[in-house]
């Protein structure tokens, strides 16, 4: 079954080091762009079978819940959704209230991703984030409040001025908070952004190699210690609470995006909707074309198979790569499989081969091995 993601490019403001397609001051287009986004759900003639839905962002949480209601029940009458279906809906703490939550939940939204980074105030200020720590813990209670008990929290590390102090205080947070599954990344600093900017400057400083590293390993020794998963390189999960939707991404499996800027993968072709906002509402209304798609080559296609599924715990399976690929994984890659083998940094399971904690720190030249 496929995966159904829509983007909601709205936010309350912009963070520091944010480069994703979203927009702030701009609730004039709420409307317009909904309805934009369920005339491209309404044009779909693929398949309809799906088993994950996923409101992404921007802040779907700022949208008003009538809105977000009118795209699901879209969504409901142009797929067929499996009974277990994942509904994930994205938020930040300071546009997320109970009575919102509630509705949600009455919606059939079964799984929040809220987007905290820390729980360090002056963190929080340094980021551009427009909320508190204790509206961080008020949007998390709201949520299980409201009957929902599949909770994802998202944190960083590597920020300016972050000690490891800190970011162990964070880890140690999750311990009290009612989370089953926790998405921790590396700060990039992309380009262009404010904070980059001020980096460039010498203003600010990010975290150096050597105090990542001190943070990655208190990390995964901990949320181990917690009951957590690490099942992939960023994402941490309670038994049975992996993200069934972004594991559709990293199992190279097919998923359909609605909305600006959204990305879809049938298994052979790629496709991404126009970034602009305006652009893509007018294309919408008017039936224009609102998609670029890139056809994916086999060599191609065997690259992006492996260091997606590199990023998990599990690993390569070989069945599979030959099931989709009709070629051995060992013909394609055993050369570059045998070094990494000898460097440490790769490792045999019981279906294939997967990254060895030492091939964990060093994932992004793990990845570059396969790309030829």
């Amino acid at each position: 079954m496929i995966g159904i993601y829509i983007h909601i490019p709205f936010c309350t403001g912009k963070c520091r080091y944010c480069d994703f397609p979203s927009y702030s001051g701009v609730s004039s287009y709420y409307e317009a762009y909904v309805e934009a986004v369920c005339r491209e759900l309404s044009a779909y003639t693929g398949d309809t079978r799906a088993d994950t839905v996923y409101f992404g962002g921007g802040t779907p949480s700022v949208l008003p819940t009538a809105l977000l209601e009118k795209l699901l029940h879209t969504v409901q009458q142009v797929f067929s959704l499996a009974p277990a279906t994942e509904i994930t809906a994205e938020a930040n703490p300071e546009s997320l209230r109970r009575e919102q939550c509630e509705k949600w939940a009455a919606l059939g939204i079964n799984r929040v991703s809220l987007g905290v980074q820390t729980f360090h105030d002056a963190l929080l200020q340094s980021l551009g984030r427009l909320h508190t720590a204790a509206q961080a813990y008020e949007a998390l209670q709201a949520v299980a409040a409201a009957g929902i008990t599949n909770i994802s929290l998202d944190l960083m590390y590597g920020l300016p001025g972050q000690t490891l102090q800190a970011f162990k205080e964070d880890i140690q947070t999750l311990s009290r908070l009612p989370v089953t599954h926790v998405s921790i990344y590396r700060l990039t600093v992309e380009e262009h952004t404010p904070l980059w900017h001020s980096v460039q400057a010498g203003k600010e400083r990010v975290a150096n190699a050597a105090e990542v590293e001190a943070m990655q390993q208190y990390l995964y020794g901990t949320m181990r210690q917690m009951g957590f998963e690490h099942y992939e390189i960023s994402a941490y999960a309670k038994p049975g609470y992996r993200a069934r939707h972004n594991c559709k991404y990293w199992r190279y499996e097919p998923y359909i995006g609605f909305g600006a800027a959204a990305h879809s993968f049938d298994g052979q072709t790629r496709r991404c909707n126009v970034r602009s906002l305006p652009q893509y509402i007018r294309s919408c209304t008017t039936s224009g074309r609102i998609q670029e798609e890139t056809r994916i080559a086999a060599a191609r296609a065997m690259e992006d198979y492996c260091f997606l599924a590199l990023r998990m715990r599990d690993g390569i399976d070989y069945d599979d790569f030959f099931q989709r690929f009709q070629v051995s994984f060992g013909s394609q890659f055993g050369r570059t499989e045998r070094r990494l083998y000898e460097q440490g940094l790769l490792q045999r399971t019981e279906k294939g081969c997967a990254l060895t904690p030492l091939g964990l720190a060093y994932g992004n030249y793990v990845f570059s091995r396969f790309l030829r």
